[in-house]
């Protein structure tokens, strides 16, 4: 009853754990590639993240989950990746324990203010940081100027992923992170994903919010509503995705033949006491029920 008396009275309870979009129910039928032409942008969540690019580096600021979840997805690509042959390469991580990445062609899709983009450069890895608000991209280019280090291996673009798709650029690793839940229609936008992602055994890094009870209270009851530590509005529950509905959409998609496979889904949380994220053990109940990573190789 706590529940059903948070959502307003005109929504039906049953409604609220549906998929926001129809899309969603078609998750079994074989979908060909993303339409270059097809646009997935919510002009109102790039408008939200906007307003916000000035405390993108702030630590304490409305993106400090990012902050604090960031070591742990450094952490899980360094782990999937480890001597994973991409291509006609073997990833160096059993050589280059400093610079796992190194060799790699790498892709941040919603890098927001560079976050998750530095870190991958820093490891090593050749990285473009791609972002649909602008405000975004100049934040993270006035940042990445403070490091030296960063010079050579990291260039960003306000642009889109179907627009990428379009130009005909494929990368060793995808990584579009917390991000899902933000676009306007996540199977297309996930099909852009996935066609810039390189053939014959490049990697693709989701994470995302499982839609459950349990995530509905974690995330917009308590994170936003209760104790503010994300700003009102920054998640839709309705745009959730479980994991078994995405790993259906990227073990659906139609190339020539089939694209690829899931190989890994882990689930994560955050420790209320260290404020620390960390991989769930196997043990736990509903480990996949609020935050969780996902991989998947092409074929």
């Amino acid at each position: 009853m706590f529940l059903k008396r948070t959502i307003t009275k005109n929504v039906n309870i049953m409604q609220l754990f549906k998929p926001k979009y129809a899309c969603i129910h078609a998750l079994t039928r074989n979908t060909e590639q993303s339409s270059p032409e097809y646009s997935t942008i919510n002009e109102s969540e790039v408008s939200k993240f906007s307003q916000i690019a000035n405390e993108w580096w702030s630590p304490n600021g409305p993106v400090k989950l990012l902050h604090t979840m960031n070591p742990l997805r450094i952490s899980y690509i360094r782990e999937q990746l480890k001597n994973k042959k991409i291509g006609d390469e073997v990833s160096s991580s059993s050589y280059h324990h400093h610079h796992p990445f190194r060799g790699l062609r790498m892709l941040d899709i919603g890098c927001g203010g560079g976050v998750l983009t530095e870190a991958l450069v820093r490891l090593g890895g050749s990285v473009i940081g791609v972002d649909a608000s602008d405000e975004n991209i100049k934040i993270a280019k006035l940042h990445a100027k403070k490091d030296p280090i960063l010079h050579g291996n990291l260039e960003y673009q306000c642009i889109t992923a179907e627009k990428l798709l379009k130009q005909g650029e494929t990368f060793d690793v995808v990584c579009a992170m917390e991000i899902i839940e933000h676009v306007n229609n996540p199977v297309e936008f996930l099909k852009a994903c996935a066609g810039l992602v390189k053939p014959g055994g490049g990697y693709l890094f989701l994470s995302t919010i499982s839609r459950t009870p349990l995530s509905y209270i974690l995330t917009i009851l308590l994170a936003e509503n209760t104790f503010k530590i994300v700003p009102q509005g920054t998640h839709d529950f309705q745009k959730y995705l479980r994991p078994d509905e995405l790993q259906k959409i990227i073990e659906n998609i139609k190339n020539d033949d089939k694209w690829g496979k899931v190989i890994d889904i882990t689930g994560i949380g955050l420790n209320p006491i260290t404020s620390k994220w960390c991989k769930l053990p196997d043990w736990i109940p509903g480990k996949f029920d609020v935050n969780y990573f996902l991989t998947a190789q092409r074929i």
